[in-house]
């Protein structure tokens, strides 16, 4: 099944060419289809307003967000942003580590998760979500957005039981949701397509 992917990740790696070799790992294996949500091409030239308008329209009619791990994209503003409203819409979430990608540096250095360094909390009785980050080793609320409402009358995350009761109240990294690879280890030209199909899966895409 084609699926629409947006990609999150830090403008440093593409010019060293570490994301162009996954954002186009389908011309070189068919059977990952899908289909290139990015906006890192203007991203760079808006304003706050602007970006976040423009990520909330890339992200339109995308199914998953795929963050691409690089040296420094745990420390990215706006990568967190992405995964966030990501979240809030109801799209499947996953994380690919490419310092392995040899691109046009070759190796470098694994950078930190920023599935890690993300959270959320929900509300005691269920009806909101709240977001914070991790800044200087202290949770602290994430200003961009902050809080939504919990859907749970249209979206169901991680089975039945995430919006039964047996949560609410609970307090969880992203990383402890939503699985993260490594494109070298775990052979990310063959599985790509099939961690794009489990991560839509588990949002009920």
């Amino acid at each position: 099944m084609a699926r629409k992917v947006f990609f999150s990740f830090a403008y440093d790696d593409v010019k060293n060419f570490k994301v162009n070799v996954v954002r186009q790992s389908w011309l070189l294996n068919k059977e990952n289809t899908f289909v290139d949500g990015s906006i890192w091409e203007t991203a760079k030239k808006k304003d706050p307003e602007s970006l976040k308008k423009l990520i909330n329209e890339g992200l339109n009619n995308t199914s998953v967000t795929t963050v691409l791990i690089g040296e420094d994209t745990a420390n990215r503003t706006w990568v967190n942003y992405e995964i966030i409203k990501s979240f809030d819409r109801g799209n499947g979430i996953l994380g690919i580590h490419i310092n392995r990608i040899k691109g046009r540096t070759g190796l470098t250095t694994r950078g930190q998760n920023p599935l890690d360094r993300l959270g959320l909390k929900i509300a005691e009785d269920g009806s909101k979500i709240y977001f914070f980050e991790l800044l200087k080793n202290k949770w602290v609320p994430y200003n961009y957005l902050p809080v939504i409402n919990n859907k749970q009358s249209n979206t169901i995350y991680f089975g039945d039981s995430w919006w039964s009761g047996n949560q609410w109240g609970e307090s969880f990294r992203f990383s402890e949701l939503f699985e993260t690879y490594c494109w070298a280890f775990n052979e990310g030209y063959t599985n790509f397509s099939d961690w794009v199909e489990a991560a839509a899966k588990q949002a009920g895409r």
